[in-house]
């Protein structure tokens, strides 16, 4: 059993960039993008699927309000939205967070690949045969 407190619970008030009363937003620490967010559910639970109705409902504010700040504060081209459940789908952190990912035209700012290339470090994956 993991014995060192999660490294969401219990959030420093500086560390929040937006909340409701079910989530918070703060800074990815290591960001895929410039701008990286996550959001996350103030109520510990391991992945989305644990999430209350209230809580799900919710998220979708959540999402709006950070696309919102995002795009004032760095004008992204687009966005992938991501949400890791389990430790073979890449989740680092056993309390549910979910990715507000920014994607930039400039390839500087922009690792390619979509979201594979940001997760998986891959610029192209081979096209399954069908």
């Amino acid at each position: 059993m993991n014995s060192l407190p999660c490294p969401f619970c219990l959030p420093a008030r500086k560390d929040i960039v937006f909340e409701n009363t079910l989530w918070y937003a703060r800074w990815d620490s290591f960001p895929a993008t410039k701008g990286h967010l996550l959001v996350i559910p103030f109520r510990h639970c391991t992945g989305y699927f644990d999430t209350t109705a209230e809580e799900q409902a919710s998220l979708a504010e959540m999402l709006f309000s950070c696309r919102k700040i995002l795009d004032a504060e760095f004008s992204p081209a687009g966005y992938n939205i991501v949400i890791n459940i389990g430790v073979v789908a890449d989740q680092r952190v056993m309390h549910c967070h979910v990715h507000v990912i920014p994607r930039y035209s400039d390839p500087a700012n922009n690792p390619p690949g979509g979201i594979q290339g940001i997760i998986f470090g891959e610029a192209e994956r081979e096209a399954p045969k069908q």
